[in-house]
């Protein structure tokens, strides 16, 4: 896998995690808004899309710079690997691999074992720690779409990002170059798919969040006015499941919540779109639908499924 340079957030093609290896989901499914589809035994063949909470419920990881200091891409990585493990089962020695560098750099199994046996107390805390949150908010690089205030509809259009589930992005699991010890990714589940016959679009609450919202807009928009502005995406969603990938390179699954547009001169929220405003969730990678134990489509026909035999594995 090509490696960016050093601080640099990891944006992984698909064919980074098209032959992953172990797949993981934790137990129990939470109330949700939008109901998925179900396959014709009834199993469900993609996660339910919940409820947006509050912004202050979700935990803020912000990998929308190109560049970090060493400190601040530290805490970064604090933030992934706890998002990482409040979705994995737990495993001593994965543990111990992610989270004790001396056991990273040691190839003696022997003293592997023995570091694991001595740090026990500690990879326990760690793992608790981390599974006491799976709510996160992810900044991101991508860009959506904002279109101009429409007053016949009273609503911005907006297109969402492209990449969706069959791209990552994430944190290398050290600092060093060239990075020898794998990394953990962000996948994203639930971004709406901008097909053809299909809209979506930001209702403000009054004239007052309209115009605010399109002063900003307005200031970056083009001469001639009619062009859409980019803006961030903000993912909020809840961590489903885990990929133990190749190379040590790991996956966490998050199924959105919501999706928020972000200034990316100020770094602003403008605006959220959630729960049934996105639709339900539909999973377009087969390597997602393995690690959370989800049915394959129900088939059109007898015995065949066109949605489940064009599935990217990604």
């Amino acid at each position: 896998m090509k490696r960016p340079a050093l601080l640099l957030p990891c944006l992984l093609a698909a064919a980074v995690l098209a032959a992953c290896g172990k797949h993981h989901a934790p137990a129990g499914a939470a109330l949700t808004a939008a109901a998925p589809a179900h396959s014709e035994a009834g199993a469900p063949t993609a996660p339910e899309r919940r409820d947006a909470k509050p912004m202050d419920a979700y935990e803020l990881i912000d990998l929308s710079p190109s560049s970090y200091a060493e400190p601040v891409y530290q805490g970064l990585i604090r933030q992934v690997r706890a998002a990482f493990w409040s979705a994995a089962p737990k495993d001593m020695d994965k543990l111990a691999y992610d989270y004790i560098d001396a056991y990273r750099q040691e190839n003696d199994s022997f003293k592997r074992t023995d570091i694991v046996k001595s740090h026990a107390a500690e990879l326990e805390q760690s793992y608790s720690t981390a599974r006491q949150r799976q709510d996160y908010a992810v900044r991101t690089s991508s860009l959506m779409q904002v279109y101009p205030y429409d007053a016949a509809t009273g609503s911005f259009k907006i297109a969402f990002p492209t990449d969706g589930e069959s791209s990552s992005i994430g944190v290398f699991k050290n600092t060093g170059n060239p990075h020898p010890y794998g990394a953990w990714n962000f996948r994203f589940v639930g971004i709406p798919a901008m097909t053809a016959g299909t809209s979506y679009a930001y209702h403000p609450k009054n004239e007052d969040e309209a115009r605010a919202i399109e002063a900003t807009l307005a200031s970056q928009r083009s001469a001639g006015g009619g062009d859409w502005v980019p803006v961030l995406a903000q993912y909020e969603g809840h961590t489903l499941g885990t990929i133990w990938g190749p190379g040590k390179d790991d996956t966490v699954i998050l199924g959105i919540d919501a999706i928020t547009a972000v200034d990316r001169k100020t770094g602003k929220p403008l605006f959220t779109l959630g729960g049934k405003e996105l639709g339900p969730i539909e999973v377009k990678c087969s390597t997602t639908r393995k690690a959370l134990n989800l049915a394959a489509p129900a088939a059109a026909g007898a015995g065949w499924s066109m949605a489940a035999s064009s599935e990217s594995p990604c």
